[in-house]
């Protein structure tokens, strides 16, 4: 059957994100997040089991537990990994075909997005850039990434069904909100689509949100809003909190600078030229700016008469004044001008704003078909190529651990938590020597790193210096007295000491802190046993296989505690 012109549009939008990213399904690697997030998470690991608590607990507090200090719910997010847990297990191919086949059909979407304004070949190109994009290899290649995707799918999606000049009864507003829903419970970024449905209602098609054919999807959108919100603030000890602030002690002068450069040369150059992509902005790779920082100055001018102008053109109802204004509405939560996080960007954050240079593509290539008929598409599929092959390389850097930190040292030489992680994967990959350097470089960067510390001290335990480990060990928990695995490590040095009843207290404090710590509840359920409270040992051992169903010794245990019990 042959493909309408809007059907090749599409297909040409997802065969360029399949092309350029196809690579992703050769990595067999857990870099960083994805190993932590995905891989070594107690819930997903504990399967259906862990389903409720999933879904009715932050996105980090299973893993991080009270020592968490980021606040975020991503219940749909979760829920994905945990379906691809039940039917796939943990191979890394289904993960990262789920993340290409996303980029396919965001890129599929944006094809839909640009004709609003373009002709059908103007959207193709702009489409097909889009998905070719380098700075996106972050999002589609990392697999934590995928809440970007998800956000990305519903606001495209919920405005393809609710935007003007579609007509919006019940069914379509119902059907909208609920896939806007879907998005907010994946990514924050995506509560944002009513301000950027109301500006694209108004800029592209005169129309305003209490207008009578527009009321329906407005009141749907605020409904579902307001849901997911009461839902957050009941789950979550604060409603949005993004870890230890970035800019802690710099004024808002500096603060205001610092972003404008970082914008400028971290967000707007990688994006325009596929250079200068970094996954890691720790500090104190960006210094923070002075007052006399002529450059910075330059940069906040530029970037503040560019939206100025925007807006103006907006209000005029201009379209180019949307298609600036409108995806960057989805840097806001991530700006660091409304709410402190403990990074100052990262170019995942891109995925959704780099909507304004696929629209600014599908412009210039309408102006260049006008000129040169014959030269435009050679030279659009040429840029596209070209992007498509940077990517691919790009992609490389989340094949493995490995690969990852280095690629991150490579871009920030200065990221002490770089360091410690190329050191930690040095040791998983049985390079005890080359980890161990790697985590004392880290710590002599920052002694109070709580990485390095804990690393260096569970590779001291495990070579039976019990001096080193407990020199290390100290210095981890003054940086975080909370952690589960820190408690856990020096309860097992207390159990060499031949203090047990300081190791049960510590195992406490773990489980207190940490009630999904597996480590720490079969450590106490021993513990226990050994003191002769076989109901207590029981009621952990239950708690541990709940977080791992499947360790057949310890339910043999738990059997045989529960009988002793009875008897």
């Amino acid at each position: 059957m042959r493909l309408s012109e809007d059907g090749r549009g599409r297909a040409l939008a997802a065969a360029a994100a399949l092309a350029a990213y196809g690579g992703v399904l050769l990595a067999r690697g857990w870099p960083r997040d994805d190993r932590w997030l995905i891989l070594e998470h107690p819930l997903l690991r504990a399967g259906l089991p862990g389903l409720r608590e999933l879904v009715t607990s932050g996105y980090v507090e299973p893993i991080m537990g009270r020592a968490a200090t980021i606040h975020e719910w991503r219940p749909v997010l979760s829920l994905s990994f945990l379906l691809q847990r039940l039917t796939t297990g943990f191979s890394p191919l289904p993960l990262h075909a789920v993340n290409l086949l996303l980029h396919a059909a965001v890129s599929a979407l944006v094809y839909g997005a640009l004709r609003r304004s373009f002709s059908a070949r103007a959207a193709a190109f702009g489409a097909a850039l889009y998905a070719a994009l380098p700075v996106h290899a972050e999002v589609v290649a990392y697999l934590t990434s995928r809440s970007e995707q998800l956000a990305a799918l519903s606001v495209l999606g919920a405005w393809s069904l609710l935007g003007a000049p579609a007509r919006v009864g019940p069914r379509r507003a119902a059907a909208g909100a609920l896939v806007f829903l879907a998005g907010a419970l994946s990514k924050e970024s995506a509560f944002l689509l009513p301000p950027f449905l109301a500006l694209a209602d108004w800029t592209l098609a005169g129309e305003l949100p209490w207008s009578r054919g527009r009321r329906a999807a407005y009141l749907a959108l605020g409904a579902c809003a307001a849901l997911a919100l009461a839902a957050r603030a009941a789950v979550l000890p604060a409603l949005a909190a993004g870890g230890v602030p970035y800019f802690r002690g710099a004024s808002p002068a500096s603060r205001l600078l610092t972003l404008a450069k970082f914008w400028t040369w971290f967000y707007a150059r990688p994006t325009l030229l596929g250079v200068g992509l970094c996954a890691d902005f720790s500090r104190p790779m960006i210094a923070d700016a002075r007052p006399d920082d002529l450059l910075a100055w330059a940069c906040l001018l530029a970037i503040g008469a560019a939206l100025a102008l925007a807006a103006r053109a907006a209000a005029r109802r201009r379209a180019w004044g949307f298609w600036l204004l409108g995806p960057l509405l989805f840097l806001a939560p991530t700006s660091q001008l409304f709410m402190n996080l403990d990074v100052i960007g990262a170019q995942r954050f891109l995925y959704l704003p780099a909507l304004a240079l696929a629209a600014a593509a599908a412009g210039l290539y309408a102006h260049a078909q006008s000129a040169r008929p014959r030269a435009a598409p050679l030279l659009a599929a040429a840029l596209v190529v070209l992007a498509a092959a940077r990517s691919e390389r790009r992609a490389l850097d989340w094949r493995d651990g490995l690969a990852y930190d280095r690629a991150a040292l490579a871009c920030n030489p200065a990221s002490v938590k770089a360091r410690a992680a190329l050191g930690l994967d040095f040791l998983r990959a049985g390079r005890a020597d080359a980890g161990e350097r790697e985590l004392t470089a880290a710590r002599n960067m920052d002694p109070a790193s709580f990485e390095a510390n804990f690393d260096l001290a569970r590779l001291a335990y495990d070579r039976g210096d019990g001096t080193a480990c407990r020199a290390r060990l100290e210095d981890a928990l003054r940086a975080r007295p909370d952690a589960a695995d820190a408690l856990t490590l020096a309860s097992l040095l207390a159990e060499r000491d031949g203090r047990a009843a300081d190791a049960e207290r510590l195992l406490a404090r773990a489980v207190d802190a940490a009630p999904d710590d597996e480590v720490a509840r079969f450590d106490l359920a021993r513990a226990l046993a050994r003191r002769g409270d076989f109901g207590g040992a029981a009621r952990e051992l239950r708690a541990y296989l709940r977080l791992e169903p499947q360790d057949a010794a310890a339910r043999a245990w738990l059997s045989s505690l529960e009988s002793g019990a009875a008897r």
